[in-house]
């Protein structure tokens, strides 16, 4: 596991000192028998006292990593002089000297102290270490300031300590170091945004080294996280078994046997009810108003049984434990887009998810970090992804860590599909609509509700969602329509143009400087889209339709009876 920290730097003599402690021989000593396969990877410095030892300590950007302090200062003169700053001249000497002391005005950060520590349980060795943090700061920093690495075994946790200027070589400018004050965040805490870049770039490689990472806490600790964390997951988990015994329980004592079946423990003593999760380790209850911020007194016992009321079904606990399962497995496989990636296009797979490579610009290459339990793997090394439109993917820039963009579920399908050259499987979100009511329509006729205010809202909103479903239809088939028209221009304007072929897509707004290939794949998304929908549209209408006869078939049989019973 990795944990990193950050540490600015104001005054000469700090900077000096930061240096000397950094460099630090006996911390930084390792033994090695045959030390020569060190020199491919990155210039060591060596020690001149000891053949069989080298020390971890790199540097970029300086001749001399054990000057560095002056080194950085003589950048920033560099950059004065090219100002005409700070400069005076000596009567009595005749030259120009530099005020080095200007260098602090306005308490101004002279360097960043980073500070990269390792779990043992990592199992790295000191020299894959010293080569994570070297690539790290590297990357994070775009190779354009200078900067020395030591990495200390001295400790249980080995650990780089990294110290870079903060004046670029190239341009001069100062490094861009971000923070949001707490007065402008929703958390009320400040919010460090290049510590973020920063550690985003140092889980990545990493990562690549087999090192685990861990998700960062919203505090400073990986204790306050752990229980920010698991406190999130149980309300989560309470309230989904909450809404659903509410659905599933015909009055309040038939709650409380359903609630212990699914391992849910109640408390309706107090002014507000309390639950806890007896299937996982949760120490403290969790109050019910903390639940569902809007409406506070959803979950509290009057509001329960007040709710269970308008219930018409009754189920076995042994029906309502399966059904519960199958419900959560729903919930778990849905999506918007399904996109096969390829092998090629995985930089790397670490046990929480999958690292893809993705280009951007004109020669930009960066990675976008995918959880496990988006992704099925393949056999071929390939995998599945299963994205939301919406949700969004923060792009980490090989160039430029400081470089921020993200891209919603929509345009990272469109663009692993276009470089792989595989059309994402595009679903509509009234499909799992649908899906869904219909699942519940069956459900209810399986255990004899046809009828009832339940029943009836379920059959109108099922209605309203195919209604949905067609107007989507028409929607697609204009929007195939239009692409197929734009295609057959771009056609033949890389068949050899007319004026009137350019006008007719400037009349839709389309450049035409672009290729067919570029719509193309949108084309044939939409296509695809359009048949799913259009399927499940067909199968639930017919379904509807061989219910209602069911339906009335049944109910003049059950009219004749009661006929026969009267005569």
């Amino acid at each position: 596991m990795v944990y990193t920290k950050h540490i600015t730097v104001h005054k000469l003599k700090h900077l000096r000192q930061a240096k000397d402690y950094v460099e630090k021989a006996e911390k930084t000593l390792v033994n090695e028998s045959n030390p020569e396969h060190l020199t491919n990877l990155f210039p060591y410095i060596s020690n001149p006292d000891k053949t069989m030892s080298m020390q971890l300590v790199s540097g970029h950007g300086i001749t001399n990593v054990y000057d560095a302090a002056n080194e950085f200062i003589a950048t920033k003169k560099l950059k004065a002089l090219a100002k005409g700053n700070e400069f005076n001249f000596d009567p009595k000497t005749g030259k120009i000297k530099f005020n080095v002391e200007s260098l602090e005005k306005n308490n101004a950060v002279l360097a960043h102290h980073l500070i990269q520590s390792f779990s043992p349980d990592d199992e790295l060795t000191p020299e894959q270490i010293h080569e994570i943090g070297r690539q790290t700061i590297l990357e994070f920093t775009g190779g354009e300031y200078e900067f020395v690495i030591a990495t200390h075994v001295d400790r249980e946790h080995i650990h780089n300590h990294i110290i870079f200027n903060s004046t670029n070589l190239y341009t001069g400018k100062q490094f861009d170091w971000k923070v949001i004050p707490k007065e402008k965040t929703k958390s009320g805490k400040a919010y460090d945004v290049t510590k973020n870049n920063f550690e985003k770039v140092s889980d990545k490689i990493a990562s690549r080294y087999g090192a685990k990472i861990i998700e960062k806490s919203p505090g400073n600790s990986h204790l306050k996280y752990t229980k920010w964390q698991t406190q999130s997951i149980y309300k989560s988990q309470i309230k989904q078994r909450l809404d659903y015994l509410l659905e599933m329980s015909s009055d309040i004592d038939d709650f409380k046997r359903k609630a212990t079946a699914l391992n849910l423990s109640f408390d309706f003593s107090g002014k507000w009810a309390t639950y806890r999760l007896l299937d996982e380790p949760q120490m403290k209850n969790t109050r019910g108003r903390n639940l569902d911020k809007k409406h506070p007194e959803k979950y509290n016992l009057e509001s329960i049984i007040e709710r269970l009321e308008t219930n018409e079904l009754s189920l076995t606990v042994d029906e309502v434990i399966e059904r519960y399962e199958e419900k959560v497995d729903v919930v778990k496989q849905d999506f918007d887009y399904q996109v096969t990636v390829e092998k090629w296009q995985i930089d790397h797979m670490t046990s929480k998810g999958f690292y893809l490579n993705v280009d951007f610009g004109i020669a930009d290459r960066g990675q976008i970090f995918i959880g496990g339990y988006k992704v099925d793997q393949l056999e071929n090394g390939g995998c599945v992804l299963y994205l939301k439109k919406n949700e969004t993917f923060r792009l980490l820039s090989e160039k430029e860590a400081s470089f921020t963009k993200y891209l919603t579920g929509h345009d990272l399908a469109k663009q692993l599909g276009l470089y792989n050259g595989t059309v994402p499987l595009k679903k509509e979100p009234v499909i799992s609509t649908i899906n869904e009511l219909v699942d519940a329509i069956n459900f209810l006729a399986e255990h004899g509700v046809t009828e009832g205010t339940r029943f009836n809202n379920m059959e109108s909103r099922l209605m309203a969602a195919l209604g949905d479903a067609e107007e989507k239809l028409s929607i697609i088939d204009d929007k195939i329509m239009e692409l197929t028209k734009i295609s057959k221009l771009l056609i033949e304007v890389e068949s050899g143009y007319s004026q009137t072929t350019i006008e007719e897509l400037e009349k839709l707004g389309v450049n035409p400087k672009l290729k067919y290939l570029d719509i193309h794949q949108e084309l044939q998304s939409e296509k695809m889209s359009r048949k799913i929908l259009k399927n499940k549209f067909e199968q639930t209408v017919n379904e509807i339709n061989t219910f209602n006869e069911i339906k009335a078939t049944t109910l003049e049989e059950n009219k004749e009876k009661s006929e026969g019973k009267r005569i």
